[in-house]
């Protein structure tokens, strides 16, 4: 079980990680924006990189209504994550060197060359939050069927990392897990020293390795070439001036965030433009190539025919769509990234009535209502270098690090 405790443990770190502010990348997006704005915006995302210490909080929401084909009429989920975070000089350091990763080939090139660099910034790391989930009862219900244990519509997880230990509040957590019936309180895990082992062992080595989608490919089977071919695109949509051909940026107006003057740039992505452009073909036919998408994947003579559909249907396939980021950022000196959000929505009423019209979906699926499918993400930043107090649990209970380690191979 304990196995299972480590691989959960992980996840909630990267969570937590993915709004640290010292992993902001140095160089945003400006594109048209006026020579004091993009100044401005820039100053500001470089400042975020050496705060020692702050406040958060985060949301990350995901809808999907009315699908034809989904078993539920309505599946959401939302993930709240909120408290305080503050790094060590070698913590800061590390995480600095981690944001200038801007590929899936830096990122693996670090894991491979300087695996030190998340040792240091695990064990340098300290924070007080909590994770709050909220699932639709709809959705509950479904995933409790499949779990065979009830899955709660809230969740609350209270989360402490100090020293490398990572502390957890596993009252409301422990009826979900196997073999965690009874379990309440602080348990807390030495995931330094884990991390330090795996360090040792060669373990980021291996999994910077594994990051090579010729070499997942090489493993064999079809989830492997699924893998290699994800992984591919992923690392070719990873680099950030790959689309900016596709987007566009502007400052809207300001806004007053309590008695704090804040700038409003917003981002869009223009969705048409890509699924026209010869970018959109080579992420597709590297699908293809890699067996990914499976025998009755497109040929490039399909692929051809179906980009000219989309020249010409695609304004009312994709009228309904919206996919923009928003970043807010203090005017008065020091500036600072206070918050950041982004949104894709998709009304799919039009693509659903021409999917009706051609029989590609029968009249009685149709939805009678709404249809969408929306993921939305915020994160909202305060208290920048103030002193954080974080405090350890008096009376966790510690899973030793050799423990973890003995019970990971063994499962």
């Amino acid at each position: 079980m304990r196995s299972k405790v480590l691989s959960l443990l992980l996840v909630l770190v990267l969570l937590l990680a993915t709004f640290s502010t010292a992993l902001a990348q140095a160089e945003p997006f400006c594109g048209d924006l006026d020579e004091a704005d993009c100044a401005l915006l820039t100053t500001a995302t470089e400042n975020m990189m050496d705060v020692a210490s702050y406040t958060a909080g985060a949301e990350y929401s995901a809808q999907l209504i009315g699908l034809p084909g989904l078993p539920l009429s309505e599946a959401s989920v939302n993930v709240m994550v909120g408290g305080a975070f503050a790094y060590d000089d070698a913590a800061l350091a590390a995480a600095q060197q981690l944001g200038m990763a801007t590929s899936q080939e830096d990122i693996a090139a670090l894991m491979s060359d300087s695996p030190e660099l998340f040792v240091d910034f695990y064990n340098g790391w300290s924070f007080d939050a909590q994770i709050d989930v909220v699932v639709s009862e709809e959705l509950a219900a479904a995933l409790s069927a499949d779990a065979g244990v009830a899955i709660p519509t809230e969740l609350a997880v209270p989360l402490i990392l100090k020293d490398g230990i990572l502390y957890v509040d596993v009252t409301e957590l422990a009826p979900l897990m196997e073999g965690g019936a009874g379990m309440e309180g602080w348990i807390g895990f030495e995931l330094g020293r884990v991390i330090e082992a795996a360090a040792e062992q060669g373990a980021f080595e291996q999994a910077a390795a594994s990051m090579d989608p010729e070499a997942m490919a090489m493993a064999g089977g079809e989830d492997a070439a699924t893998a290699a071919a994800l992984m591919g695109m992923a690392a070719a949509m990873s680099d950030p001036t790959a689309f900016e051909e596709f987007q566009t940026i502007v400052r809207a107006d300001d806004e007053d965030m309590d008695g704090m003057s804040v700038a409003v740039f917003v981002t869009s992505f223009d969705v048409l433009a890509f699924i026209s452009s010869p970018q959109f073909v080579d992420l597709i036919m590297g699908l293809v190539d890699s067996g990914a998408l499976g025998p009755d994947a497109p040929t490039a003579a399909d692929l051809e025919q179906g980009m000219q559909m989309l020249g010409l249907m695609g304004p009312m396939l994709f009228q309904g769509l919206t996919s923009e980021s928003t970043t807010m950022v203090s005017v008065d000196e020091p500036s600072y990234i206070v918050g950041q959000s982004t949104l894709f929505s998709w009304d799919l009423a039009g693509l659903l009535q021409m999917a009706a019209m051609s029989g590609a979906i029968p009249a009685d699926e149709m939805p009678s209502g709404e249809s969408k499918i929306e993921i939305f993400t915020s994160v909202l930043n305060g208290d920048f270098n103030e002193a954080q107090e974080i405090e350890t649990p008096a009376d966790a209970q510690i899973v030793p690090a050799e423990a973890m380690m003995q019970s990971a191979e063994t499962n």
